[in-house]
């Protein structure tokens, strides 16, 4: 199972990828960062995804409806993903055994991302991490 380094390096394998990280929604750290970053400061990028990410994740609008399956473990949104003219952004949750608040953080370039691969890997990826 990939730490957080591995996960980071398999990120930036993915077609378009410029950035990725691994971010404290609730503090706004970033726990690993490679590549480029949005802005120029990996830092900076952390807590503004940290924003967006808390936002969606303490509001009931963008939760999943309760139902037979959820567990109150796993993170209330899946994933969010932004997109603007030169880029995507995709923010994906990691669920773990725990009250976990850590999402992974993928910048793509738009000509060469390819967005629907990006979400199913990080999916994969989110699967797989290791919080140490």
């Amino acid at each position: 199972m990939p730490g957080i380094d591995e996960c980071l390096l398999e990120a930036m394998r993915l077609p378009g990828a410029r950035g990725a990280a691994v971010v404290d929604w609730t503090s706004g750290l970033a726990l690993g960062a490679v590549g480029e970053s949005p802005g120029g400061d990996h830092e900076t990028a952390a807590v503004e995804a940290a924003e967006l990410a808390r936002l969606a994740a303490e509001h009931g609008a963008f939760a999943a409806a309760e139902g037979p399956g959820l567990s109150p473990a796993e993170p209330p949104v899946e994933d969010l993903i932004i997109s603007n003219r030169d880029s995507y952004h995709l923010l994906r949750f990691v669920p773990t055994s725990f009250d976990s608040s850590v999402f992974l953080h993928l910048w793509l370039t738009r000509t060469d991302g390819n967005l629907a691969l990006a979400r199913i890997r990080l999916g994969e990826m989110a699967g797989r991490l290791v919080l140490e």
